[in-house]
């Protein structure tokens, strides 16, 4: 069978001020910006260049609600890290907004949100 060939995700993130958006993604994830239309948006792409960030400039941010479910899911993304201890002790010391770590039977995972309200996981 041939391999897809689809390589890569984007996704694209509601904020009010691209400038400091952009600087605590590329502060808190290391997020590098690859290209500017600003100053409606900016394109962010993580180390492995299979995931950008397009950063929208948006007057009204509203949070979507994810649907309540019984898995214990409560954001629409997971960002994977290969220590979540040590994500969580960095982001924190940087002054990230960030949950508690919590044991999900055999991975962690924490909440991290964004200047906007944007929420993540960050698992392992």
């Amino acid at each position: 069978m041939a391999k897809p060939q689809l390589y890569g995700v984007g996704i694209f993130v509601p904020v009010s001020n691209l400038r400091r958006s952009a600087a605590w993604y590329a502060q808190m994830l290391g997020l590098e910006i690859i290209h500017t239309d600003e100053p409606e948006a900016i394109v962010m792409r993580m180390n492995d260049e299979k995931v950008s960030f397009c950063l929208v400039r948006s007057d009204e941010i509203k949070q979507p609600v994810f649907p309540k479910n019984n898995y214990g899911v409560g954001q629409y993304f997971n960002i994977h890290a290969k220590d979540v201890e040590g994500m969580h002790r960095q982001l924190k010391a940087k002054g990230a907004d960030v949950g508690d770590i919590e044991d999900f039977e055999g991975f962690k995972g924490f909440s991290l949100t964004d200047p906007d309200g944007n929420r993540y996981g960050v698992t392992a």
